[in-house]
């Protein structure tokens, strides 16, 4: 009797483990969660998401770029469209503000008020033109860092969201490693080069990067969408004109932001973000000699690497 009930047992087990498995075989894998799906707020496991990326084999000849580093993705897909040294350490110039938004973003509101220093006033040289002891709200420093990349603001932004400078440059690089951004290293709030420090990131890190802001803050391409942003004069700040260097929002249609970025030793760099046909197309270019051309060339690549059809 006593090995009957160890023969029956023994099926039961069995029969419980082989459920268990076929149904964990069945499980669906994870979908990638797109800005085009109105996603505003993932859970930090989600927020992990990590392009393939080794040899893309498009049906036509990729184009030739000046550019050291480059990487367009399918974001919905994490289908690599386009790569070129993705992983190369680069200078990427304002593209670093893009991380000082995050930690901003992730420590204050967008109706959040900024009484701005002299210091975040003097600095050099794209700016807003901030003036010391003007209140403006988060979101309009985001309107001059978006479309001016303005240093000034994105100064403002280090000095106060923690009250400690060291501090905030500290949380751009903790947020990095949680990212998987493993190629890069961030000294300051603005990407500005400093004497005896290395400041740089790759094409695939900064396109982890931009995908975690665009995916949880759309609202920021709301912003960065705009050729031209008008702040009218209130009672704590004088007004504000500012015009998009995002030319590609006028010329290339389907464009709709992100962020440009130039000093001398990064060269001309950028984040495109395309969507076409209920396509997004993530892009990166970085030391380029010419941005403009060559996202053109890119995005025309990756649309057609998807099936839309460009004019």
């Amino acid at each position: 009797m006593f090995r009957n009930f160890l023969a029956v047992s023994g099926v039961i087990c069995l029969s419980v483990f082989l459920a268990m498995f076929i149904s964990a075989s069945q499980v669906k894998p994870v979908k990638l969660t797109s800005p085009i799906s109105g996603v505003s707020k993932l859970n930090l496991a989600d927020n992990l998401w990590f392009p393939k990326v080794g040899v893309v084999l498009g049906a036509e000849a990729p184009p030739e770029i000046t550019g050291e580093g480059a990487f367009f993705v399918d974001t919905q897909t994490g289908k690599v469209l386009y790569q070129k040294n993705p992983h190369e350490r680069l200078p990427i110039a304002s593209l670093t503000k893009i991380m000082t938004i995050i930690v901003t973003l992730e420590n204050r509101k967008f109706t959040d008020t900024f009484t701005i220093s002299q210091t975040a006033a003097d600095m050099e040289p794209d700016k807003m033109l901030l003036i010391a002891g003007e209140k403006l709200t988060t979101e309009e420093l985001l309107d001059g860092v978006f479309l001016v990349s303005a240093n000034d603001a994105a100064e403002e932004f280090a000095e106060k969201v923690t009250g400690n400078y060291d501090e905030f440059v500290g949380l751009m690089n903790k947020e990095a490693k949680t990212l998987g951004m493993n190629d890069s290293l961030f000294i300051n709030p603005t990407g500005l080069e400093e004497d005896g420090k290395d400041q740089y990131s790759s094409a695939y890190d900064v396109a982890l990067m931009s995908r975690y802001a665009i995916t949880h803050w759309p609202h920021l391409v709301d912003i960065s969408s705009q050729p031209h942003i008008y702040l009218d004069q209130t009672a704590t700040h004088q007004d504000y004109d500012l015009y998009s260097g995002i030319n590609l929002l006028t010329t290339y249609p389907g464009v709709v932001g992100f962020k440009t970025g130039y000093t001398p030793a990064a060269g001309l760099t950028l984040v495109t973000l395309a969507r076409r046909d209920g396509h997004e197309v993530l892009g990166v270019i970085l030391g380029s000699g010419d941005r403009r051309e060559e996202a053109r060339e890119l995005l025309d690549y990756s649309f057609n690497e998807l099936g839309v059809k460009v004019d």
